[in-house]
């Protein structure tokens, strides 16, 4: 491997949002790149390996006839299936064994498990919130989780805890980027809501939505990341942190807008009951001065894409796909429809220099105009609760250490 390139790790690459993110990071990286297409079934994996290097080898002619600026590509497959656990410590001990650094980790790989289309709730969004049918999931039956052979809930396992243990098991590579920080980036979704998600019930197993209650938990770990990482003293909440929650530059692009779109949480009374179960849930990782780690968190959402996700028919998805276009031309901008436009957040968010003008404590999406031109949207989570984080990054460290510790 040459020595001189950065390394990409994409998660779920073989379709959608991350096949993109493989293209787009390519294409605008202004250094030549390692990327590695870390994926379940190997036979998809190939499929998307074929497509990527057709689309690139088109590039690479592009480039010798001066056309563009194109930087080939290293491209490898890895097999990893991150809702099992003994999967991803293999594929973090291969990669530590094959590579000095990584630059860029996607937590991009999830799933969205359903048993049909609640059509009663079809119709009755029809005529009174038409615009959640083509932006939420909510008219999807979502079955309650199975438990994996892990004893994990299967939608947390793979949205969330084994992106966990893949960063964790990964953060001296992240830590030894050269100047810039190493960066983690989350794939999250406009449908993160905190109602949907119980501190009681963490891993959304008794969830109706356990998929909403996820990217929840993946927002709330994206930032309590960054003040473990920045040497926070967990007691004070002192921080030096690489990233100023207060750094957002605003205007360092014409195609951004700045919107808060969820309502303040209401003030919270502090009480010695919940202070004490944020002390006794959080473990000794998390309940001291952290050792401080060149490394940054950042989550971003792709706006509404039109993938498999789901697991809908065919029929439904080419339906709804005309209708993204439909109110995309009549101006509903959330309809992002393409991976290639969805991934725009995440390669964004990778290569923003400086990378102080990232800010951990916003989220990072995409918007289209009609035509499709793209705008970057940034959201302020505003009910970010660090209790809630606390207790949650205890629980995933608490779980991640049943599994690592012999």
């Amino acid at each position: 491997m040459n020595a001189k390139r950065r390394v990409a790790i994409v998660t779920g690459a073989n379709a959608g949002v991350g096949y993109a993110i493989v293209q787009r990071l390519v294409v605008e990286s202004p250094d030549p790149l390692t990327v590695i297409l870390a994926c379940r079934n190997k036979g998809r994996a190939q499929e998307a390996l074929d497509s990527l290097w057709t689309f690139f080898n088109a590039l690479e002619h592009k480039h010798k006839q001066q056309e563009i600026t194109y930087h080939k590509p290293e491209l490898r497959i890895e097999l990893v299936d991150v809702g099992s656990v003994a999967s991803v410590l293999a594929f973090n001990q291969r990669i530590r064994d094959q590579y000095r650094h990584v630059d860029y980790l996607f937590c991009n790989a999830g799933i969205l498990p359903s048993t049909g289309v609640l059509w009663g709730k079809v119709l009755t969004d029809m005529f009174v919130a038409p615009m959640d049918l083509v932006s939420r999931s909510d008219a999807l039956a979502q079955p309650k989780q199975y438990l994996t052979e892990d004893g994990i809930g299967n939608v947390i396992a793979c949205n969330v805890f084994g992106h966990y243990l893949m960063i964790r098991g990964l953060e001296d590579q992240l830590d030894k980027t050269e100047q810039d920080p190493g960066r983690v980036i989350w794939t999250g979704s406009m449908t993160a809501e905190k109602n949907r998600f119980s501190i009681k019930d963490w891993q959304g197993l008794e969830a109706e939505q356990p998929y909403e209650s996820s990217k929840w938990v993946t927002d709330l770990l994206a930032i309590r990341l960054n003040e473990i990482w920045a040497g926070v003293d967990l007691a004070s909440g002192v921080s030096s942190g690489y990233l100023n929650a207060s750094s957002l530059d605003a205007t360092s692009n014409a195609n951004l807008e700045t919107v808060s779109l969820t309502p303040p949480s209401p003030a919270r009374r502090n009480t010695r009951s919940s202070a004490k179960a944020v002390q006794t849930t959080a473990t000794a990782s998390n309940s001291s001065v952290s050792p401080k780690r060149h490394i940054v968190s950042i989550t971003t959402q792709p706006g509404v894409v039109a993938s498999g996700i789901g697991g809908l028919s065919a029929f439904i998805i080419m339906l709804r796909v005309v209708l993204h276009y439909v109110l995309r031309l009549a101006g509903e901008r959330n309809q992002t429809i393409t991976g290639y436009h969805g991934a725009h957040s995440n390669v964004h968010a990778a290569l923003k220099q400086p990378v102080e003008k990232l800010d951990y404590k916003f989220k990072y999406g995409v918007r289209c105009r009609r035509l499709g031109q793209e705008i970057l949207r940034v959201d302020k989570l505003v009910e970010y609760d660090e209790d809630q984080a606390k207790i949650v990054v205890g629980e995933l460290e608490k779980l991640r250490l049943s599994f690592t510790s012999s």
